[in-house]
């Protein structure tokens, strides 16, 4: 819960126009950036509109709670062209690098606010100045820098189709290509990288950007993909979208899919790409996942557990709002509502970022311990037996949940969910665990789930969807997934057409949204 919220960590005590914090330097370039337009609010009230939405922002757990008053300032002074230009600018002089949750709040910002005009963005890109020359000059302001490329990715993802086109000018590419060749601050090669896939949402902005990665002479992206698995947890993020949009965005021929050469063979339980909410990326391993989506994705594994003692674990990779923990397939994924893993009867979760334990979309604290950070490992154990959930970071036991039991008895999945720009990588016991469990006997999943080889393809979605083009459907499939046979008929309304799995995830009939009260199968008419 409060997916759509992120939590805070005090904003660094940095002057309105913060013209040095946190770079790599205090020249010229990125060091001021107030737009000359009429003040129809003085430029420092928005700053501290800005500061004071990202330290507030934390606190609001309930997505039924209303919106901080300064959220709803920023959105009224907003509404108007030379006020939204206000607020750009604000967001990009005095969101701090410090504060894991600046990029999240850059986007909830812009999501909340009005959609901008293509003439009010292109006022705005001319006084950013965007150019090679910028982005490649030695003394630039790393975190008003960091923070136009997060700001151009909210605009393609705004503007997408022909606005978009015109946004993406031929300087503002050279900018963010530059950070991807010359390699200099891990951060603003981040979300370079991902802005340039957003913009490639748009196929004319796509294939631009694809050609000006061709005629380099040597493929930026192909080296960076080398991070990977990079011990820098910022590289290792690098890495990992560098080898995403080569999969599914930026093409490059003669290189194989990384599902195609990824050795799955001692792997036999991974997050269910087929059981996942839209935006989410899943790594070829099917085990880390990253969310660059406004969204709240979430991700089921593909073994359930009924009985027993079972664990697993989390790397770390991003410290900010994950709610890791169990879900059953009762427990649906409402991504654009901010509602995850923990937000109903059928799930629990951890937040480390907000140190909050998550069960029927309320929070309860967790005291005593600090906030997750890249390269902490969380444990999670469930005992049938006792009837216990157990969270632990490091090592250390968190906290000890039962209140799930009472309405829930079996049939759990490993799951997660995630805010804006966070990832991290599950261990199902593919590998040997950092901080097993000590107090009990317990069962690993990759022991036990099984596998065939096609279940183990973590295909591009692309792929995915060409080769239901290509493949038949038999007459009976599901209507929905298309996987399994429709044996189910939705009560009172009657419609029919559904499998066993999908109907367990519906709360309303698809055909006429009339609520389900029961669902009997085909057979037992």
């Amino acid at each position: 819960m409060g997916g759509c919220w992120c939590k805070d960590k005090a904003p660094d005590e940095e002057a309105p126009y913060g013209t040095s914090s946190a770079g790599s330097g205090t020249g010229s370039v990125g060091v001021e950036m107030r737009p000359q337009v009429p003040e129809v609010v003085h430029s420092c009230i928005v700053d501290l509109l800005v500061l004071e939405m990202l330290s507030l922002i934390a606190s609001f757990v309930d997505n039924d709670e209303e919106s901080p008053v300064s959220l709803v300032k920023l959105h009224v002074i907003a509404d108007k062209e030379d006020g939204w230009i206000q607020v750009v600018s604000s967001m990009i002089n005095v969101i701090p690098m410090e504060n894991p949750f600046g990029p999240s709040a850059i986007i909830i910002l812009f999501d909340d606010c009005p959609l901008p005009s293509k003439e009010s963005v292109i006022k705005v890109m001319k006084l950013f100045e965007l150019s090679s020359q910028r982005a490649s000059t030695g003394d630039l302001n790393v975190r008003v820098e960091r923070n136009i490329c997060v700001v151009l990715g909210c605009i393609a993802d705004k503007l997408a189709g022909p606005n978009s086109v015109a946004v993406l000018t031929e300087q503002t590419l050279d900018y963010l290509l530059t950070f991807l060749i010359i390699r200099r601050e891990p951060c603003l090669v981040l979300f370079a990288l991902i802005a340039l896939e957003k913009f490639a949402h748009t196929t004319e902005n796509k294939l631009t950007i694809k050609s000006r990665l061709e005629h380099e002479s040597v493929n930026p992206l192909l080296t960076l993909e080398k991070l990977v698995d990079s011990v820098d947890y910022m590289w290792r993020q690098v890495g990992f979208c560098a080898k995403w949009t080569l999969d599914n965005l930026f093409i490059v021929e003669g290189r194989k899919l990384s599902y195609e050469v990824v050795d799955m063979s001692g792997i036999n339980v991974i997050l269910n790409t087929r059981d996942a909410s839209e935006y989410l990326k899943i790594s070829a391993t099917g085990l880390e996942a990253r969310c660059d989506s406004y969204s709240f994705e979430s991700v089921r594994c593909t073994f359930q557990v009924d009985d027993g003692c079972w664990y697993y674990e989390s790397l770390i990779i991003t410290p900010g709002v994950m709610q890791i923990g169990w879900a059953t397939k009762n427990s649906h994924f409402l991504n654009h509502e901010g509602y995850g893993i923990g937000d109903d009867l059928y799930s629990l979760s951890y937040d480390g970022c907000r140190k909050l334990v998550w069960y029927k979309a309320r929070a309860s604290s967790v005291p005593d311990v600090p906030a997750w950070k890249p390269g902490d490992v969380l444990g999670c154990l469930i005992d049938f037996s006792a009837k216990e959930v157990v969270f632990s970071l490091n090592g250390k036991r968190l906290q000890t949940c039962s209140e799930i039991f009472e309405t829930t008895r079996c049939g759990f999945f490993a799951a997660a969910s995630f805010m804006a720009f966070q990832q991290c990588l599950f261990n199902f016991g593919s590998e040997p665990f950092k901080y097993p469990p000590v107090d009990r006997p317990y069962s690993v999943f990759n022991d036990h789930g099984h596998l065939t080889e096609e279940e183990k393809k973590v295909v591009p979605r692309r792929v995915y969807l060409e080769q239901l083009r290509c493949s038949s459907v038999k007459e009976d499939s599901c209507t929905l997934c298309f996987d399994d046979t429709a044996c189910c008929i939705l009560e009172p309304c009657g419609h029919r057409g559904f499998c066993s799995v999908c109907t367990s995830q519906l709360k309303e009939c698809p055909m006429c949204r009339a609520a389900i009260l029961n669902v009997r199968r085909e057979l037992d008419k």
